[in-house]
């Protein structure tokens, strides 16, 4: 990864992690500082995320935190369960085993960027999961579904899980997409809805357990994980 996109995903990860507070201004020198990085990778972050809707560009150099409240995220994760989850029930009904292949060829993308951690490999994780999810709508049947889960799938925050995960936690999540083609190829509406939103509801207790190690992290001081980039290339 370059030095910029080793500060966007530590940017990210702390944004989605709840590390900056809604409303707060982020400076490019105080994380350029932070980060022991220049100003430069850190303004390309930043350009980066003001593009994802995770902050919201100012008149000066720097941006501020988009105003997200953890209760949104919730919410959006309580409509994906509902929502997915039917989507999910609808596809076993559905879905042909061209679908299925297509499904397992974007989770094997997602267990190679974790394995092997190319340039970049967490935008392809995103990516690939991102699309992973959405094939459950667009085999699912309705086209009023679809519209309305491809509407959830839209926000950062939700779809941005991978930048706080652990390499256990990836792998755990891979697992579970395994396990959501296997009930998909079964045809068994019950087994591929239960599969769907165990998967998200493991997703949702990783969020919190992020969010709460942030706020234990705020009140004990630094930071609770550092982007290491080695000094050469700074």
């Amino acid at each position: 990864m370059s030095v910029s996109d080793e500060v966007h995903a530590e940017l990210r990860r702390r944004l989605i992690a709840g590390h900056f507070d809604p409303g707060q201004k982020l400076k490019e020198e105080h994380i350029a500082a932070d980060l022991g990085v220049s100003r430069t990778p850190v303004r390309a972050a930043i350009q980066r995320l003001v593009s994802e809707g995770l902050l919201e560009a100012t008149p000066k150099r720097g941006a501020v935190v988009s105003e997200w409240r953890t209760t949104d995220t919730e919410e959006v994760f309580e409509l994906r369960l509902l929502a997915e989850g039917q989507a999910a029930a609808w596809a076993a009904r559905h879905i042909t085993t061209e679908d299925t292949d297509r499904m397992d060829a974007l989770n094997a993308r997602i267990e190679r960027a974790v394995d092997e951690k190319p340039k970049g490999y967490l935008d392809e994780v995103k990516a690939a999961n991102l699309s992973f999810h959405m094939a459950l709508y667009e085999t699912c049947g309705s086209a009023r579904l679809r519209m309305f889960g491809a509407n959830l799938l839209e926000y950062p925050l939700v779809t941005g899980g991978f930048y706080i995960y652990s390499d256990v936690d990836a792998r755990e999540s891979i697992r579970q997409h395994t396990e959501i083609v296997n009930a998909l190829r079964s045809g068994n509406p019950d087994w591929a809805r239960s599969a769907l939103t165990s998967h998200l509801c493991a997703a949702i207790e990783r969020f919190r357990r992020y969010r709460r190690a942030e706020r234990d992290g705020a009140k004990k001081g630094p930071p609770t994980q550092e982007v290491f980039i080695p000094a050469d290339s700074r």
